[in-house]
């Protein structure tokens, strides 16, 4: 009996090693073989990226760059390297992380409806208006970018849990991940401040 239990499991256990791969082989099949551009999202990164450019030469600049992503990263690795990943941990950040993907896209209407306030009438901006504009356009490609990350986090959560993976490794992307998010919600409150400054001073 006790043979025939542990048969079952190490069946299991291999069963969902294939199941894995299966999946794996057929998004690899449907983004690169078919390539379908629903499951790209580098149209979102690269229009996030674009957020840090100058404006005279068009060329990236290279601080904003290393404080919203480069910084993240080595913090992520560092904490990594103090606490591996852990259950408790991945709930805490689960729970955070639907808690601020619902609020993104909660602001992500408010920044829609705000762009189609300046459209509709340019005056009430007066030579604030390409300002406002610019500063909404970027607002909604990092809250775009942030709502990709969160989805990426909440996946790399479940990809732990269910297969009780806390290496180093996948702690250090978890954490850099958050760490990239949160640094970069520090952008979108200061962008949505500059644009309801201006609105309330009008």
């Amino acid at each position: 009996m006790n043979g025939d239990d542990d048969l079952i499991k190490i069946s299991i256990s291999n069963m969902k090693y294939v199941l894995l791969a299966l999946a794996v082989i057929i998004y690899l099949i449907s983004a690169i073989g078919a390539k379908l551009d629903y499951l790209s999202f580098k149209d979102i990164i690269k229009n996030h990226f674009k957020c840090f450019k100058r404006e005279r030469d068009n060329k990236y600049r290279i601080l904003p760059i290393l404080n919203y992503t480069v910084v993240p990263i080595l913090l992520g690795c560092s904490a990594a390297m103090h606490k591996k990943i852990n259950n408790d941990i991945l709930d805490n950040i689960t729970i955070v992380i639907s808690i601020l993907t619902a609020m993104l896209f909660t602001l992500l209407s408010t920044v829609i409806e705000m762009k189609a306030k300046i459209k509709g009438d340019k005056e009430y901006y007066n030579s604030e208006y390409e300002i406002s504009k610019k500063a909404i356009i970027e607002t909604y490609y990092t809250i775009m970018y942030e709502i990709l990350v969160s989805v990426i986090i909440l996946i790399a959560c479940f990809f732990c849990t269910y297969t009780a993976t806390h290496n180093v490794w996948v702690s250090g992307i978890i954490y850099a991940l958050s760490f990239i998010m949160v640094s970069n919600l520090f952008m979108v409150i200061k962008r949505i401040f500059r644009i309801i400054d201006t609105d309330i001073k009008k």
